[in-house]
C-alpha cells in the first residue's frame, strides 16, 4: 500500500465538515455579514434548482410543446442539464450522511474525488429504498418528490462548496494533476479527449430520445403507467413488474421533469461510475496513463452502442440509456471499487467503505435482481481466493458483501411471490412449481405466464452448444472485446512477451483478483443462461464493460512490472496511442457522425422532440419503423391522448404524449384473456368493451404478433361481423366496432388481413389446443387454484 501511495498523488482531502460548515458557526462570526454571506449562495443554489422544477412543470415542453423547436427547446435541455448536476448532488448528500453516520468525521480524510463517488454510491441504496417504500405506499406524486428533494438539495450546499474548494486548490497545485494525467502534452490531449467524450456522450445519450424497440413497445408505457398511477403495485404491463419496479429514481426524475428523465439519470450514472473505474483502475496501474485511459474510453464506448455483428445489430445493439442496463453496469464498478476498498482501509473508514459497497449492491439488486447472481458469485470466488491466502477479516468481509446480495434477493423475490403469485420471470422453470396460480390469474397474467413457461422451455431446448463457433462467438462479442481489442489484445500479448522472459508481479492483487472473479462468473452466467436467451444476456452483460476495460489495464499493468518490456507498458505515450486505436475502432465500427448531427440539432433546438424521436440512428428496426409509427400517429389524432389502441403488431410505436399503443405479449390484454381467445364473439365483444378496449390497429406493411386472429372474434372468416373502419391511411387501419363512424371491411381489406394471418409465426404457432385444455381444466378445479402442471 505504501508503494502505491508514493507512486500517485491523489487529490486533496475535503477539510472540515462535510456538510460545509452550520448556522450556528455563522452567527458566532462577527456582524450580520456572515450570516448574510453564509445564507446567500444557498439560496441562490436551492433557488436555481427550485427554478428548474417550476420551468418543468409550467413548460411541460413533452406534453405541450411535443412538435416546438427554437429557443424554448434549447432552454429546455439547459434546464435537464442543470437537472443531471443536481441529481447527482442529491444522491451523494444521501450518501454521505450515511457515511457520516457509520463513520463520523473520519470520512474528512477521504481524498475529493473519492469523496465524490463514495457518497454518490452510497446515496443510491438509500434512495432506492426510499422510492421502493414509496411506492408501495401509492405515494409517487409530484409534490411529494418536491417535499423530499428540495429539503436534500438546501442541505447538500456544503457538500458542494466543500468539494469545489478542494478541487481548485488540486487545479492551483498542477503537480497533483501532472502525476495523475502524465503532464505537458499528453495531460491536455487527455483532458480534450475526455472533455470531447463527456460532451459527445451528453448530446447522443444524455440528452436525445432514443431507446430502441423494447423501449418504445412496453418500457416507456411501463414508466409512464407507474408515475400515471402513483404507484409500483403490478399493472397491465405486466412483465415489467419484474424488472422495472425497483427503478425508483427514474420514477422520481420523471415526476420532477417529464417522461425523458430516465435517460439523464444513466447519464449520472455512467459519469460516475467513470470516476470510480478512474479511481478503481488507478490501485491497479499506480503512477500511469492507464487509469484516465480506461475511464475515458469507458465513457467513449457507450456514446454510439449499435452492436458490430448482424446478430446484435438487428434486436437494435445495447447501452440504451432510458433502460436499467446501464446503471447497474455503473453500481457494479463502484461496488468492486468500494469493496475492494474496504478490505484495503482500517477503523472507522474501512466500515464507510463497507457500507458505500453495501448500498450499491442494494440498490443493485432493487433495480435489476438478476445482478444478484453476478455480484454473489463474484463475492464468493473472491472470498474462496481469500480465504486460500489466509486473509480471513477479508474473507469476512467480501462474504459478507455476497450475503447482502442474497439477503436484498430474497427480499424482492419474496415480494414479488408475495403481490403476484410468482417469485420472478426469470427461471421460471424453478419457480413455476411454487407459484400461486390463484393469485395470477386474479392479476389477469396467467395465459401470459403459462406461454412464457413455454417459450423458455423452447428456448433452454435450442440453446447454443457450448463447444460450438457461435458459442465462443457470443461469449467474445457478449465481452465487448471486438470494441476493446487494442487495449486487452495488445496488453495481453505484451504482458505475456514479459512474462517469459521475467517473473511478473501485480500491483493490486486484490484488485486483479476481483476483476478475474467478475469475468469468471460472466463466462459462466453466459454459458449456463445466455446461451439459451443470447439476445437479452448480450444487453444485460453490460455490466462487463467496465470490468473488461479493467482486465486490460491490468495486464498493461502486469507488464509494467517486468524488466523487459516494462518500459513499454509505463509510457504515457503509448497509453494514449492504445486508447487513440480504441477510438478509431469505435467509429469505425458504428459511424458516429450521423447521429451526432442529430443530437446536436436536438440540442440546440433544430430539431423538436417529436422530430428527434422520428430520427433514430442504427440498423433495423430502427431506420425502418420510427418512434412514431404513421399509422399510429393517424389513429392517435382519432382517438386521443390516454385511449388505448390495440395494435397486432410489435413495431407500430407511439411516443406521442400519452399515446398508447399496447400489443401482445408485453400488456396483459384483459383478465378474462382466455375468454376473448376461446369463447364466442359476442361475449369477447362484452368483455372487451367492459376492459375499455375499443380500438384495433392493423397495417398491411407489419408482420403479425398476436394470436388474436384465432379468437372467434378477430377470425379473418368472422372479423367484418363485428368491427369496421374508424380511420385509415390505405395501408394501416383503425378498427372499431360497427356503427355509424366506421366503415365496413371490404374484400380488398379481407384479403390483406387473411394474407397477414396465414404468414404470421405468432398466429400458425400458437399452441391452441393446449391452451384451450389447460383453461378446461383449470375451469373444472375448484378455487383458489394452487398448482398447474404443464404439457411443456
Amino acid at each position: 500500500m505504501d508503494e502505491r501511495k508514493d507512486a500517485y498523488q491523489p487529490l486533496p482531502p475535503v477539510q472540515g465538515r462535510l456538510d460545509g460548515g452550520s448556522l450556528s458557526a455563522a452567527v458566532l462570526k462577527p456582524g450580520p455579514s456572515a450570516l448574510i454571506g453564509w445564507l446567500l449562495p444557498r439560496l441562490l443554489w436551492t433557488g436555481i434548482y427550485a427554478g428548474v422544477l417550476l420551468w418543468f412543470h409550467f413548460a411541460d415542453v413533452y406534453h405541450k410543446h411535443f412538435a416546438a423547436t427554437g429557443v424554448l427547446i434549447a432552454a429546455y435541455h439547459l434546464c435537464r442539464v442543470l437537472f443531471i448536476f443536481y441529481l447527482f448532488w442529491i444522491v451523494h448528500a444521501a450518501g454521505t450522511w450515511l457515511l457520516r453516520l457509520v463513520a463520523g468525521r473520519a470520512i474528512a480524510g477521504l481524498g475529493v474525488l473519492d469523496g465524490l463517488a463514495l457518497g454518490f454510491f452510497a446515496g443510491t441504496g438509500v434512495w432506492h429504498l426510499v422510492m421502493l417504500a414509496l411506492g408501495y405506499l401509492n405515494l409517487y406524486a409530484t409534490g411529494v418528490a418536491v417535499a423530499l428533494t428540495l429539503p436534500v438539495v438546501a442541505l447538500s450546499y456544503g457538500h458542494f462548496s466543500a468539494a469545489l474548494n478542494a478541487l481548485s486548490r488540486a487545479a492551483v497545485e498542477r503537480d497533483a494533476v501532472a502525476r495523475n494525467l502524465g503532464g505537458g502534452v499528453v495531460t491536455w490531449l487527455l483532458i480534450l479527449l475526455a472533455a470531447q467524450a463527456f460532451v459527445m456522450l451528453l448530446l447522443v445519450k444524455g440528452l436525445y430520445p432514443g431507446g430502441g424497440h423494447d423501449y418504445f413497445t412496453h418500457y416507456a408505457y411501463y414508466y409512464q403507467t407507474v408515475v400515471e398511477r402513483g404507484g409500483i403495485w403490478p399493472n397491465e404491463v405486466w412483465y415489467h413488474y419484474y424488472y422495472s419496479k425497483g427503478a425508483g429514481l427514474f420514477f422520481l426524475a420523471m415526476l420532477l421533469t417529464d417522461p425523458l428523465a430516465p435517460q439523464l439519470v444513466t447519464f449520472c450514472f455512467v459519469v460516475a461510475a467513470a470516476l470510480a473505474l478512474f479511481l478503481f483502475l488507478r490501485r491497479i496501474a499506480p503512477g500511469t496513463q492507464w487509469p484516465a485511459v480506461g475511464a475515458i474510453l469507458f465513457l467513449a464506448v457507450h456514446i454510439f452502442t449499435t452492436a458490430s455483428t448482424s446478430m446484435f445489430r438487428l434486436h437494435g445493439g445495447w447501452g440504451e440509456f432510458e433502460k436499467l442496463h446501464e446503471l447497474v453496469a455503473a453500481l457494479l464498478i463502484a461496488i468492486l471499487w468500494a469493496s475492494t476498498g474496504a478490505i484495503e482501509q482500517t477503523g472507522r473508514m474501512r466500515l464507510a467503505w463497507w457500507v458505500a459497497a453495501a448500498s450499491a449492491i442494494v440498490a443493485a439488486v432493487i433495480i435489476n435482481g438478476t445482478i444478484a447472481a453476478v455480484i454473489g458469485g463474484t463475492f464468493a470466488l473472491m472470498t474462496i481466493w481469500l480465504l486460500a491466502a489466509r486473509q480471513l477479516v477479508p474473507a469476512v468481509m467480501s462474504a459478507s458483501l455476497g450475503a447482502v446480495a442474497a439477503v436484498a434477493l430474497t427480499s424482492i423475490l419474496a415480494i414479488n411471490y408475495v403481490t403476484t403469485g410468482l417469485a420472478n420471470d426469470q427461471g421460471i422453470g424453478i419457480f413455476w412449481r411454487f407459484a400461486n396460480v390463484e393469485a395470477l390469474s386474479r392479476w389477469g397474467v396467467l395465459p401470459d405466464v403459462i406461454l412464457l413457461y413455454r417459450d423458455r422451455t423452447a428456448a433452454g431446448a435450442a440453446e447454443m452448444r457450448i463447444s460450438s463457433l457461435d458459442m465462443a462467438r457470443f461469449a467474445v462479442e457478449s465481452a465487448r472485446v471486438e470494441l476493446l481489442f487494442p487495449l486487452i489484445g495488445c496488453g495481453v500479448l505484451i504482458a505475456i512477451a514479459a512474462r517469459l522472459r521475467a517473473r511478473l508481479t501485480c500491483a493490486a492483487p486484490l484488485q486483479a483478483a476481483a476483476v478475474i472473479a467478475a469475468l469468471l462468473v460472466f463466462l459462466g452466467l453466459a454459458v449456463a443462461a445466455g446461451r439459451a436467451q443470447p439476445i437479452s444476456y448480450y444487453r444485460y452483460a453490460t455490466f462487463i464493460v467496465a470490468i473488461a476495460i479493467a482486465a486490460g489495464v491490468l495486464a498493461w499493468s502486469l507488464a509494467a512490472q517486468g524488466i523487459w518490456l516494462g518500459w513499454v507498458a509505463r509510457n504515457k505515450y503509448v497509453a494514449v496511442l492504445v486508447l487513440l486505436a480504441c477510438l478509431a475502432v469505435v467509429r469505425e465500427l458504428t459511424r458516429p457522425f450521423t447521429l451526432l448531427k442529430h443530437a446536436a440539432a436536438f440540442a440546440t433546438g433544430l430539431y423538436s422532440v417529436d422530430k428527434a424521436y422520428d430520427t433514430q440512428f442504427g440498423p433495423s428496426p430502427k431506420t425502418i419503423w420510427p418512434a412514431t409509427y404513421k399509422g399510429a400517429r393517424g389513429a392517435y389524432e382519432i382517438v386521443g391522448p390516454g385511449t388505448r389502441i390495440w395494435s397486432f403488431h410489435i413495431h407500430t410505436y407511439c411516443m406521442l404524449p400519452r399515446c398508447r399503443v399496447e400489443s401482445y405479449h408485453s400488456f396483459m390484454m384483459t383478465p378474462q384473456w382466455d375468454r376473448v381467445m376461446f369463447g364466442p364473439a359476442d361475449e369477447a365483444k362484452r368483455i372487451l368493451q367492459d376492459s375499455g378496449l375499443n380500438y384495433f390497429l392493423f397495417s398491411a406493411e407489419a408482420d403479425i404478433f398476436d394470436p388474436l386472429p384465432l379468437s372467434a372474434l378477430f377470425h379473418p372468416d368472422h372479423i367484418a361481423e363485428h368491427l369496421g373502419v374508424r380511420w385509415t391511411d390505405g395501408t394501416t387501419s383503425l378498427l372499431t366496432w360497427l356503427g355509424p363512424n366506421t366503415k365496413p371491411l371490404d374484400a380488398d381489406w379481407l384479403a390483406a388481413y387473411r394474407r397477414s394471418v396465414e404468414k404470421s409465426g405468432t398466429v400458425q404457432g400458437y399452441p391452441t389446443e393446449a391452451m384451450k385444455a389447460i383453461f378446461a381444466r383449470l375451469k373444472e378445479t375448484p378455487h383458489p387454484w394452487r398448482s398447474l402442471q404443464l404439457p411443456w
